[in-house]
């Protein structure tokens, strides 16, 4: 046969071995007969290795090596852009054709000149058939094709329809998708559709370019009578996280350009849910049920959570700026305003009913177990992000924490960004430590100890001698102010006042630490109370309780951690999500350590170390899987015990004993009720004795804020006043006239 001037051959290749060679080798055979105008070769690897064996043993090729890897689109794109045949025939660096293959496609593309694509029939060299040439790619079908349900009916009616299993593939005929591994496509219908997507990486092309030809009124034939053969290489593992999310994308961007965005997020939910979605969702089942069991009744709403309610009315009311936020135990010392903006809109929405808050942060703590998973995925793998959730669900230590309903955990669930992003400013030199500093400037806005993470990034830094660029620290800088623009504000309008006592509080601290002062100096109780925090710490997030297993349970996960640092040392590059973790516990720790005796609630800048350790050893030194399932659910099962044993709320009756527990929203409510219904409509001054009542309004703000979203705010210059008594311990008739009583919680009216 003459040469054909107008079709070329394009291959565009990627991946290392032979059948790039066995590929070239066919064409070799195939211009002797068919003589096509050229034959182009664009290299999509990032490293060219077989350029000069290509150049070498195929003169008669084109090479064109790409920039770096473009993916299916991209590498088309570069090849079909330099063909100069009218027709181009396309096909993988791992595929075998002959000339009757180029031949019977220019022939059909010939004829009808309203066909844009001709895809050859694949067969597999192992002699199975590779099956190609399917109906459009609906959300209908991608749902019952690429899901789980494919998987436990493979057989189910709108999967088989999709791939046309009806069909032998002997027959040539129109189809809505071609097959692209070796086509020959029509060069006035590849620019009229500008080109291959280059945002589909790789895979989900085929879906994509036969779905735009079709929508310009092309038509796609497969060719049954051509064949060409897959060599079927090893290509690069389709198992590999970086693959499967190169897939997830190009799947959701399919179905979301052509189908909208909640269709393909429809889609996603079914083709993401696997055996570890059902684990995981299993988990959250779990820990959102132990979030929420008796919620109503046991509620839990405190004088300090009174407090900020109280702020929140204050601000709706005009009668206190919205520009900082809760106050902190130190009286000058206010934090960002974030959380209480969220109270505001919630509270105002929802009539003033404390409830919403609770509700609010029982969704955000149930939540979190899904955080925890998808960024420890990210930091580690699938293994210890299951596992950690698991342990976040059942820890007593978050569940209390999610009953408390205060903005603190969300310090909690922050250091998992933090940490990755974290651990990105370190392999990047510091280009992604803006979105550090606005992770860390958000933390802060819920709480101060985050403090301590500064310097745990900058002791990570050095550990891996990374200098980042002045602009990066400055960017770190912009990124940690921007969540905390409106404290900036008042800050400059106070002259800096909560800046500069909290520089001259830190050093005075640490130099009372070290006895330079007679504050907090260091002695052996301070010293004794301070290890003991740090047991206590990890006791409470897994067991719930000290005791002989908590005890064993910390030391063996203070070996073991000693144990991986050691033996993971030279892998410290490798490892360093497990290394930053171990520096962000001990610089938190050791600053918390100069504090001096700090409260549980401090832990909170690196409450989510322990359930992350616990699941990195058990999957660093337990091998077999069935080990580590019985580990993990041993650890789990210790923690449901402490759990239930140690937290009143899982109690069908709840105890009295107000020196420790908090009186229930329930009685609380009632006990208000009888309030108004006694003053009616009188002005009257509120006390209270219990529990910290050596605080502001005797740390009755609960009450007072039931009192005020009724139209009833107490008056402390009234004559009339009620005075609440919680614990039969604190119980004298001598209070006055008894109006109320439930539980050991009395309320007494009396004049002044």
């Amino acid at each position: 046969m003459q040469k054909n001037n107008e079709v070329s051959v394009v291959v565009v290749h990627y991946g290392h071995g032979e059948e790039v060679f066995r590929c070239l080798d066919s064409l070799a055979i195939v211009k002797k007969k068919f003589k096509p105008a050229e034959i182009i070769l664009v290299d999509n690897n990032e490293e060219k290795l077989e350029r000069k064996k290509i150049t070498g043993k195929y003169p008669w090729v084109k090479y064109v090596p790409a920039p770096k890897n473009l993916g299916w689109g991209g590498g088309h794109n570069l090849g079909f852009k330099k063909a100069k045949g009218e027709y181009i025939f396309s096909l993988d660096s791992d595929i075998l054709i002959n000339d009757k293959v180029l031949e019977s496609a220019y022939k059909m593309l010939e004829k009808n000149k309203k066909i844009a694509m001709v895809s050859a029939r694949i067969r597999n060299i192992s002699g199975g058939s590779y099956s190609g040439a399917t109906l459009e790619l609906t959300p209908l079908r991608g749902i019952f094709y690429l899901s789980f349900i494919n998987k436990i009916f493979p057989n189910n009616f709108i999967a088989k329809k999709h791939l046309m299993s009806n069909w032998d593939r002997k027959t040539t005929r129109i189809v809505e998708v071609a097959q692209l591994a070796a086509f020959m496509m029509r060069k006035s219908a590849y620019l009229d559709i500008g080109g291959f997507d280059e945002d589909i990486f790789v895979y989900f092309e085929e879906n994509d370019v036969s779905k735009r030809l079709s929508n310009k009124g092309w038509y796609l034939y497969f060719d049954a009578d051509s064949e060409a053969i897959h060599l079927e290489s090893r290509g690069t593992p389709k198992e590999l996280p970086r693959i499967k999310e190169i897939n997830r994308k190009s799947r959701f961007y399919y179905f979301k350009k052509y189908y909208g965005l909640l269709p393909a997020l429809l889609v996603e939910s079914f083709a993401r849910f696997s055996k570890y979605s059902l684990m995981l969702l299993g988990i959250l089942l779990l820990g959102t049920f132990l979030r929420f069991y008796r919620f109503y009744p046991n509620l839990l709403f405190s004088g300090e959570v009174g407090t900020d309610y109280m702020n929140v009315w204050n601000i709706i009311h005009g009668t206190r700026t919205f520009l900082i936020g809760p106050r902190t135990s130190h009286e000058w010392f206010f934090i960002s305003p974030i959380a209480y903006w969220i109270y505001v809109v919630l509270l105002y929405l929802w009539n003033y009913n404390p409830v919403v808050i609770n509700v609010f942060w029982g969704i955000v703590g149930s939540l979190s177990i899904l955080v925890c998973y998808h960024y420890v995925k990210k930091l580690f793998n699938e293994k210890v992000a299951l596992i950690s959730s698991f342990l976040v669900a059942i820890s007593p230590a978050w569940i209390l924490q999610t009953r408390n309903s205060r903005y603190n955990p969300v310090v909690a669930i922050l250091f998992l960004p933090y940490l990755l992003y974290l651990s990105d400013s370190i392999n990047d030199k510091g280009k992604s430590l803006f979105k550090l500093g606005i992770i860390l400037g958000l933390t802060m806005s819920f709480f101060p100890s985050p403090l301590l993470l500064v310097p745990a990034v900058v002791v990570s830094f050095l550990f891996y001698r990374v200098k980042p660029k002045f602009k990066y620290i400055l960017n770190f800088i912009l990124g940690f102010l921007i969540p905390n623009i409106t404290f900036l504000i008042y800050e400059i309008s106070d002259k800096f006042n909560i800046t500069v006592q909290l520089l001259s509080w830190v050093p005075y601290r640490i130099l009372g630490f070290f006895g330079v002062y007679h504050k907090n100096t260091a002695d052996t109780t301070i010293l004794s109370q301070n290890f003991y925090s740090i047991y206590k710490f990890f006791s409470d997030s897994l067991v719930g309780y000290e005791g002989a297993i908590s005890t064993v349970l910390f030391i063996l996960i203070v070996v073991c951690s000693l144990f991986l640092a050691n033996k993971l040392f030279k892998n410290r590059v490798k490892e360093m999500s497990f290394y930053l973790i171990i520096i962000n516990l001990l610089v938190c720790y050791i600053g918390l350590f100069i504090h001096g005796n700090p409260p549980g609630h401090y832990y909170m800048v690196i409450f989510p170390i322990p359930m992350i350790l616990v699941a990195y050893i058990f999957d660093k030194l337990l091998k077999k899987r069935l080990t580590q399932i019985l580990c993990t659910l041993v650890i789990g099962g210790v923690g449901l015990v402490g759990l239930v044993r140690t937290n009143w709320y899982f109690a069908e009756q709840p105890p009295i004993d107000y020196k420790i527990n908090l009186v229930p929203y329930s009685t609380q409510f009632k006990l208000t009720e009888a309030i108004l219904k006694d003053s009616n409509g009188m002005s009257f001054s509120l006390g209270r004795i219990g529990t910290n009542d050596q605080f502001e309004n005797n740390f009755a703000n609960n009450y007072i804020y039931l009192l005020t979203i009724r139209g009833e705010v107490p008056d402390s210059n009234s004559k009339s006043r009620y005075l609440i008594v919680e614990g039969s311990d604190n119980y004298k008739k001598t209070y006055g006239i008894q109006i109320f009583s439930e539980n050991n919680v009395y309320v007494f009216k009396s004049k002044i």
